[in-house]
């Protein structure tokens, strides 16, 4: 009966969008805000950074973390985190290579294995840290290690690429269409279908719901164990997903090439809206966080700065998203 109600509190479609471009907890603004900055700010820096090439460029770059930081976005809006989402990434590109390269599998069958991969360690992830209660800081720090680990044992910590006999198609997500990259299209599609689930299904108000108050949540009857464990199910497959991108835009996979993602990941989450706290904010807005991230990126290739700058930069949108996720007045 407690559940009915709570699916019955949805939010009519048109009255959750005034919310989500409104200001007030779970809008959209203060990601649009600083996404209106960085294009100024990329736009001043460049006269290239407008052109439809680099624009492209941009957004098929950007997909990984986007993608990583909708899923990370239903594991921080639960009040927990997930530190293991880019070694989960090189991880499962490097296993669909290898599948695909050595082992001789399909594209489309190396991809939706390395996809049961991620879901299959998420599920592990969240019935660690709901049933075994060990605080997800820890499991995913453990998951960060080992499956690097992992990584490095698929070609004894060396690149995978295609050879003369394979190419990395991966069932057409290396293609274009339309002229635009397959990749933004895969982005795209799960910011959206994410964001849907969060604003216009049952799911996505129990994850709020338990983000806010736990326990209250277990008194309406939620079983908040099972949206633990679905919370890290589906940052597992979606990093699994941003895996596979990265192995068919590189055209090759490296042990290491999901490094430092995870932090990435976790400040465009928090700089889009979501606190640390969890119980509020959109996925729309992670992706837009994840998305300046990127923005930061390509001004550093076009002004031609060293690449070891995006640590600098990278740590001042760290600040910025803590100070956007403290209480008072700055985060109402």
């Amino acid at each position: 009966m407690a559940t009915a109600t709570l699916a019955h509190r949805q939010p009519v479609p048109w009255r959750s969008l005034g919310r989500l471009l409104a200001g007030g907890p779970g809008s959209v603004r203060r990601p649009l805000a600083f996404l209106i900055v960085a294009v100024v700010a990329a736009t001043i820096a460049s006269s290239s950074f407008l052109t439809l090439g680099n624009l492209k460029s941009l957004l098929t770059s950007s997909s990984f973390l986007i993608v990583l930081a909708c899923g990370e976005s239903f594991v921080v809006l639960m009040g927990m985190i997930d530190l293991g989402v880019e070694s989960m990434l090189s991880c499962a590109g490097m296993f669909a290579a290898w599948l695909l390269v050595f082992e001789g599998f399909p594209g489309w069958l190396s991809f939706l294995s390395a996809m049961v991969f991620g879901v299959v360690v998420g599920s592990l992830v969240g019935i660690t840290v709901s049933r075994v209660r060990v605080p997800s800081f820890v499991v995913t720090l453990g998951t960060y290690w080992g499956l690097l680990g992992v990584a490095l044992l698929f070609n004894g910590g060396n690149y995978i690429a295609p050879n003369s006999h394979v190419i990395f198609t991966f069932g057409g997500i290396a293609g274009t269409s339309f002229g635009v990259s397959n990749l933004i299209f895969v982005m795209v599609g799960v910011v959206l279908a994410a964001q849907l689930v969060l604003s216009y299904t049952p799911v996505g108000l129990w994850v709020r719901a338990v983000g806010s108050n736990e326990q209250a949540g277990k008194a309406v009857g939620l079983s908040t164990r099972n949206l633990k464990v679905l919370a890290f199910v589906i940052s597992g497959s979606l990093a699994a997903l941003a895996g596979v991108m990265i192995a068919a835009w590189q055209v090759s996979i490296y042990p290491t090439s999901g490094s430092g993602m995870s932090l990435q990941a976790i400040a465009g989450v928090i700089l889009g809206g979501i606190p640390f706290t969890g119980g509020r904010g959109t996925v729309v807005g992670a992706a837009i966080g994840a998305l300046v991230i990127g923005i930061i990126n390509d001004i550093i290739v076009l002004v031609g700065l060293s690449s070891n700058y995006e640590y600098i930069f990278v740590a001042a949108v760290l600040i910025l998203a803590g100070l956007q996720a403290r209480g008072g007045e700055f985060v109402k």
